[in-house]
């Protein structure tokens, strides 16, 4: 099976490659900066330039995805200053005008099968209570920033009829490990800057990137017709997450911002992936340089 691989030199799209190939798939790497990135895939590896910002890009992903069985839309333009302004703008595209335009191009060449990066991030907040994926994402005003493109993307998945395109849409939890936001978190700790909002009793719903990685390949051989699914590690509470964090890299405990706004919580349940795509999560939270020096990774709470 040949997958066109949309958003390859992505952090996620990276990781995605080298599993793929380990499958036995043949990959077409599609990426807005393919040409100049070569160097960082095997040589069996298709590497062919698309932008799905480009104004003319819906006239030529037909022939970009011809002969692909499946398309993964691992595409993103996370901001490294994210609160810039404008900073999300192009990510919110992507999400919104560069998925409408995959799927236009993806039904135009015959694909099979359509695997939609999302994220758990846009659910409600839901305090203690466990996040399955019947919950209805979040609609209030106030976050939809965050939530409105997100909501748009995933409609225009759900409206493809089954007797056009079969689809899965992926809601990974927020990302950890190398060349993620986390690095940034542990530079600010180092730094004595980090403060956690509220106070800490919100859950964060975490994902290694090797591990939503794995869930994607997981879903090219498993997942239903027209199916969601969460894709995280046990939640674990933000004050928690910080603390221990903090005693792994050697830096000072985070100070509370109690009187601040308490972030929402993203009490995350696994379970549908774990017995439906047969996935599990197995690389830790933490940065593993440091959980191998203190013997394995602190324990989170139970799953639901």
């Amino acid at each position: 099976m040949k997958i066109g691989l949309v958003g390859a030199t992505g952090v996620l799209g990276r990781a995605l490659v080298p599993l793929l190939l380990e499958r036995g798939y043949s990959v077409r790497a599609l990426a807005r900066f393919a040409n100049g990135k070569k160097s960082l895939f095997p040589r069996e590896v298709e590497c062919l330039t698309c932008d799905l910002l480009a104004d003319d890009v819906s006239r030529s992903l037909p022939s970009l995805l011809t002969g692909c069985e499946a398309v993964i839309h691992a595409a993103t333009a996370i901001p490294p200053d994210r609160e810039a302004p404008g900073a999300w703008d192009a990510n919110t595209k992507l999400r919104t005008e560069g998925t409408r335009r995959l799927l236009e191009g993806s039904l135009s060449a015959g694909v099979q099968l359509y695997v939609q990066q999302s994220i758990v991030m846009a659910y409600p907040d839901m305090g203690d209570r466990w996040i399955a994926e019947d919950t209805p994402l979040d609609t209030s005003p106030d976050r939809s920033g965050l939530c409105a493109p997100v909501i748009a993307m995933e409609e225009m998945v759900k409206a493809i009829s089954p007797r056009q395109m079969r689809w899965c849409v992926l809601r990974g939890g927020a990302f950890v490990g190398p060349g993620t936001f986390q690095d940034v978190t542990i530079q600010r700790m180092l730094a004595g800057q980090e403060i956690v909002p509220g106070d800490g009793q919100n859950f964060i719903s975490f994902v290694r990137v090797n591990d939503m990685a794995s869930a994607v390949v997981a879903a090219l051989q498993y997942a239903p017709n027209s199916s969601i699914f969460n894709i995280n590690a046990d939640p674990i509470r933000q004050g928690e997450y910080s603390d221990t964090l903090a005693a792994l890299v050697g830096a000072p405990k985070p100070a509370r911002d109690e009187h601040g706004h308490r972030p929402p919580s993203y009490r995350c349940s696994n379970q549908s992936a774990m017995t439906m795509l047969g996935w599990t999560p197995q690389s830790a939270t933490y940065p593993s340089e440091y959980t191998q020096a203190h013997h394995g990774e602190p324990k989170a709470e139970p799953r639901f």
